[in-house]
């Protein structure tokens, strides 16, 4: 009598396993559509983050002109926001690899999506930044462990362009909030686009409680129990044996003990500094676009829709290249596309610092260039954060992309200062030198970086490893 190919498979799947651990497992498995739902739920959390996170950007002519105060006065309201974010995905990082990814993602969305609420209501500037400053902190909670959440959830030959799609929805929070921006602030004001970003988040945070799931592998690690770890087992079906033969799975993972001192053990320290040095570049560049790339706009003869629109364009250049580079890591690894992307951005400020839009510029060229600049700046910015993810193992991996993500923000707050100045220094031209700089140290620190993800050798490593217990 013939076998039936699918309990030949269950057979020799339970064997498998029966060798493997859970991370080893998933490593090596589909992508269900489970775990893409737990990508998309992720994304969608992230998009309000962004869209929250660059409310002020849009908002911020129209307050100065309502309140006649100039930009001086708003730079330390953009720069204690910042301070926030910093706050924030240390904090969240720690956070999340003690207490869960999940419960520390929704807490984040519930925080900047009050707090964005609540700035609705202000009429001056102190309670401005105080509100951005709470709303900073979960703003920044929110990276490490959607980062670390979805690359717990995603196949290792899948997994930098899973990050990278997560963390992309910062700049598509953007363009979405440029096009409402574009539509709501002439009308109905910059308080009904912070009350409207702020709700929504509240939503979005109430959907997550019901439908997004724990890291599997915080679970194991916690020591969860064992039902609510097989049942989410059960919900993913990658080729997995029924829940009966569950019981053969060894749940404790093979991966070390995290060495003393963690990011900044030995081990670990040039790859930990490097990174902090290319996140705080990547993010200057992008933190003086959020805050004052409408500004300069306006301040160069474009109208406040045109401007909303431009860092639009800025920020949907950069959903799209970077949504590539995650796929161009996935085949060729991070080193080389990484490295190319960062040199691209430094040039494409350079010409743009040369050749600044205009308003006697058809505005479809105007936009196609912020949005190449846009897109090689935050294509580098997103991967990073995959980048990250895959350097550190899974009992750091919130921790690291948190503090990486952190020291980036000492990038981010400067800028608000910065942006000031050489707005009125040096203008457009000076904001594009900036970017060329920034992202030209960024490609020094990458060079220099040894974890970095092999892209299309990871899978047949994987493979190999998988043969090789086959074969004992």
């Amino acid at each position: 009598m013939t076998e039936n190919p699918d309990d030949e498979l269950r057979r020799s799947t339970s064997q498998d396993l029966s060798d493997a651990s859970l991370e080893r497992m998933f490593d090596q498995g589909r992508w269900s559509g489970f775990q893409v739902s737990v990508l998309c739920l992720t994304a969608l959390a992230v998009i309000l983050d962004g869209l929250d996170n660059q409310a002020l950007g849009f908002s911020l002519p129209v307050i100065m002109s309502e309140w006649n105060l100039g930009k001086q006065a708003f730079a330390p309201v953009l720069a204690v926001g910042q301070l926030g974010v910093m706050i924030g995905v240390v904090l969240g990082g720690i956070a999340g690899d003690r207490l869960g990814r999940k419960t520390c993602l929704i807490g984040s969305v519930v925080i900047f999506g009050a707090t964005t609420v609540a700035i609705a209501g202000v009429h001056t500037v102190l309670p401005l930044a105080f509100f951005r400053l709470i709303a900073g902190c979960g703003i920044g909670g929110a990276f490490p462990n959607a980062a670390a959440l979805v690359a717990e959830f995603t196949p290792l030959r899948r997994r930098s362009l899973a990050v990278t799609i997560s963390i992309v929805c910062v700049p598509l929070g953007g363009v979405f909030g440029g096009l409402i921006a574009a539509a709501i602030l002439p009308v109905q004001g910059w308080r009904a686009l912070f009350l409207l970003a702020g709700t929504l988040s509240l939503i979005v945070a109430l959907l997550l409680v019901f439908a997004l799931p724990e890291s599997l592998r915080f679970l194991v690690r916690k020591g969860a129990g064992r039902a609510r770890i097989l049942r989410t087992l059960e919900k993913i079906k990658q080729g997995i044996p029924a829940p009966a033969t569950y019981a053969h799975v060894p749940l404790a993972e093979e991966e070390p003990a995290p060495p003393r001192g963690g990011i900044l053990s030995r081990a670990y320290l040039r790859d930990t500094l490097l990174l902090w040095v290319a996140f705080l570049f990547t993010l200057a560049a992008i933190y003086i676009a959020f805050g004052w790339l409408p500004t300069m706009l306006t301040e160069r003869g474009f109208d406040i829709s045109t401007a909303s629109s431009g860092l639009a364009a800025f920020n949907l250049g950069g959903v799209v290249i970077a949504v590539a580079g995650g796929w161009l890591v996935g085949r060729y690894g991070s080193r080389r596309v990484i490295l190319l992307m960062a040199m691209a951005a430094s040039a494409s400020g350079a010409l743009l610092a040369a050749f600044p839009p205009a308003p006697s510029d058809a505005h479809l060229l105007v936009y196609a260039a912020l949005a190449i600049e846009g897109g090689f700046v935050n294509g580098v910015q997103t991967n990073l954060y995959a980048l990250a993810a895959f350097i550190y193992p899974t009992a750091m991996r919130a921790t690291g992309v948190g503090a990486a993500s952190g020291a980036g923000r000492i990038g981010a707050i400067s800028s608000s200062a910065i942006g000031a100045g050489v707005l009125a220094l040096g203008g457009a031209s000076g904001f594009h030198v900036l970017v060329a700089l920034s992202l030209a140290a960024v490609a020094l620190a990458l060079l220099f970086i040894k974890r970095h993800d092999p892209g299309g050798a990871a899978p047949a490593l994987v493979s190999s490893l998988q043969n090789g217990r086959r074969n004992k």
